[in-house]
């Protein structure tokens, strides 16, 4: 049925046994007078009712010319509607997209000719059922279309976004109109092998492939975790490696248009309905927050309040799902409990180690066509967070001509990420030859990063300078792990209980990041309970012990003070290692390393050199260049004597 015939049967139904007399007649063949050649061919002159009622009873052949008709007939078909629903569905793209049509419609409304059940009863509908099927039936339920109450009390059609943007596109074929339906199909840039650091991914791919070959019903995969950790691009991949179609479910359009929640969720029931036979599709919801409703974030962490939407409906949604559903969020606190419980598997991503971090720079800048500079890696040693911003950073290095690959941009952006402060690099240069330790440093750290050192913990101790943060931060390298530092200043408050909160929620962070801790300080913090003055400052230390025993990742504590620390502290932690001044053979490397010269033999009597006393000297000469390496080694020398204490020097 094209458009004439819809107007003709409209008219037809609309004015049914009236009298010409009737306004609605009227109003009707007063309509019917410009369009009467068109709804009449071969008819010329006025038009009177009589003769016109008896042509609208007699249907006319006519080529289908309307494309959104065509369109309407195509989505009916791959959703396999009953002809009711079919029918109804042309009738009400009919009303809205096509002029005359929609001018009609518009006629009848005003005249107070109910619309839903008129259309409902053309669609072959019972005449008891039609204004029900119209306006609460399949396609409102599937959300394609339906009607709504405008100001003037009368009933409009609301072609629904979804199906709105398929008639704007009008596309040429299935792929096309499935693509516009559900959502654009999402193509994988990367293989398996660029998420090897997350070992979950080869199951992940066997649960999807075995749920599209079983064709099981109810199977959701969460992903989780910051902005820019690369959960959709996971996604896209994982689909590839079940060897499945992705969609992603009610995206915006190229156009900007944005989707509502109900858009959203009406484009996953349209897409469970057209491809649940297929089984080499897996579907793709990214932000879940919109299933739930307009939620808005709470103060101080990721939960949300204000959720929207039934409960039951989405426990329903995700326990029947025919098609295999990707979900992805930023805030798994606003994801309830009884939803979780749902999903047949939750996988948090979070910030890349360093090794994955690189991996993902050198991937970027030879996809950007760009070289990255230095700065690159030290800013992802000193911020992990830098790696979901690597390629918005080399596009704009690029665009601006950056010979270092855009790292000014990185900065910028990890800057805004962390409020306005970047982090203090760590230090740069370690050299295991440049320590004196009261073991061999070297075969030690072979074995813990050897074996990941997955609970290992370990105490540092010695004068300042001797490198005790440097091998921190040198621990969490090897081991390929972020370093997470707290110090006195980032736990102890002046509330009770709250140091106790902030010593358990370090220890989560760490958990969270599958970080290397390390507390600096930790004197302020392990100090000797039977020094304290308050009952809540022994607390402080307990909670510390409690979790150092619980705690299933690497663990370092630097302290100056040994002496200091409680009893209790030093069972606590599998290795201890004691951090000296340099003797001989290390201070004359240490003068090689720093200053690029051979030592004077002026540096062996100079006592108690510590790598920090090279490294303040070799600051210095940024800004004060030495006459020569007498000089170097007087500067070395005033840095000792401005020490508190002498220290001792250990020989070997």
């Amino acid at each position: 049925m094209d458009e004439l015939n819809i107007v003709r049967g409209l008219m037809l139904r609309a004015a049914g046994t009236l009298p010409a007399t009737a306004p609605l007649v009227k109003a009707l063949l007063e309509w019917a007078q410009p369009h009467g050649e068109w709804l009449v061919p071969g008819h010329a002159g006025k038009l009177k009712w009589k003769a016109l009622r008896a042509t609208l009873e007699e249907p006319v052949v006519t080529p289908l010319r309307a494309p959104a008709l065509g369109l309407a007939r195509t989505v009916a078909h791959l959703l396999a509607l009953p002809p009711v629903d079919a029918e109804l569905l042309r009738l009400m793209v009919a009303c809205d997209r096509l002029p005359r049509a929609a001018a009609l419609a518009k006629l009848l409304d005003r005249q107070g000719r109910g619309l839903p059940h008129l259309l409902g009863e053309m669609a072959g509908a019972e005449g008891s059922d039609a204004d029900r099927v119209a306006r609460r039936g399949t396609l409102a339920r599937l959300g394609l279309a339906s009607f709504y109450i405008n100001r003037d009390g009368g009933a409009e059609i609301d072609i629904a976004w979804t199906m709105k943007r398929l008639l704007d596109r009008a596309p040429a074929d299935d792929a096309g109109v499935l693509d516009l339906l559900v959502g654009p199909r999402q193509a994988a840039t990367l293989g398996v092998e660029a998420f090897g650091h997350i070992g979950e991914v080869g199951f992940l791919v066997r649960l999807l492939r075995g749920a599209l070959a079983a064709k099981a019903a109810g199977v959701n995969i969460l992903i989780h975790g910051p902005p820019g950790t690369g959960k959709t691009e996971l996604a896209r991949t994982l689909a590839q490696g079940a060897g499945a179609v992705l969609h992603g479910i009610g995206e915006a359009d190229d156009d900007g248009e944005e989707p509502s929640r109900w858009d959203r969720v009406m484009a996953l029931t349209l897409g469970q309905k057209l491809l649940a036979k297929r089984g080499d599709t897996v579907l793709l919801f990214d932000e879940m927050e919109d299933l739930i409703g307009n939620a808005s974030p709470s103060a101080g962490g990721d939960w949300f309040r204000a959720r929207e939407g039934s409960k039951v409906f989405v426990n329903r949604l995700l326990e029947a799902n025919p098609v295999p559903v990707i979900w992805t969020t930023n805030a798994i606190g606003n994801v309830d409990a009884a939803i979780l419980r749902r999903m047949s598997f939750v996988l948090r991503m979070d910030l890349p180690s360093r090794a994955a971090a690189l991996a993902m720079l050198e991937r970027v800048a030879r996809e950007e066509a760009v070289a990255p500079g230095p700065g690159f890696a030290t800013l992802l040693d000193a911020a992990p967070e830098a790696a979901t911003v690597l390629r918005v950073a080399a596009r704009a290095g690029k665009l601006a001509g950056e010979a270092d690959g855009g790292s000014v941009a990185a900065e910028a952006l990890v800057r805004a990420l962390r409020g306005g402060t970047l982090p203090h690099p760590g230090p740069g240069g370690f050299d295991l030859d440049l320590f004196e330790s009261d073991r061999p440093i070297e075969p030690l750290f072979a074995a813990m990063a050897g074996e990941g050192a997955s609970d290992v913990s370990l105490l540092l101790t010695g004068p300042p300078g001797t490198g005790k943060t440097a091998f921190a931060h040198h621990l969490a390298r090897a081991l390929d792990r972020p370093l997470l530092v707290k110090r006195a200043s980032d736990l102890l408050s002046k509330w009770v209980g709250q140091t106790e909160a902030q010593i358990a929620e370090a220890f989560a962070e760490a958990r969270r990041q599958e970080a290397v801790l390390l507390f600096d300080e930790a004197d302020s913090l392990l100090f000797d309970r039977t020094t304290a003055r308050n009952s809540w400052e022994v607390g402080q230390v307990n909670e510390l012990l409690t979790w150092l025993d619980r705690h299933p990742l690497p663990v370092v504590a630097a302290t100056n003070h040994e002496a200091k620390l409680d009893p209790a502290t030093l069972r606590r932690f599998v290795f201890k290692l004691r951090l000296g001044p340099l003797g001989a053979a290390r201070a004359k490397a240490a003068f090689a390393r720093f200053f690029g010269e051979t030592a004077p033999a002026a540096l062996g009597e100079v006592d108690g050199l510590t790598p920090g006393d090279f490294a303040v000297v070799a600051r210095q000469l940024r800004h004060w260049p030495a006459a020569d390496a007498g000089e170097l080694v007087e500067r070395l020398r005033r840095e000792v004597a401005v020490k508190p204490a002498r220290a001792v020097r250990v020989g070997f």
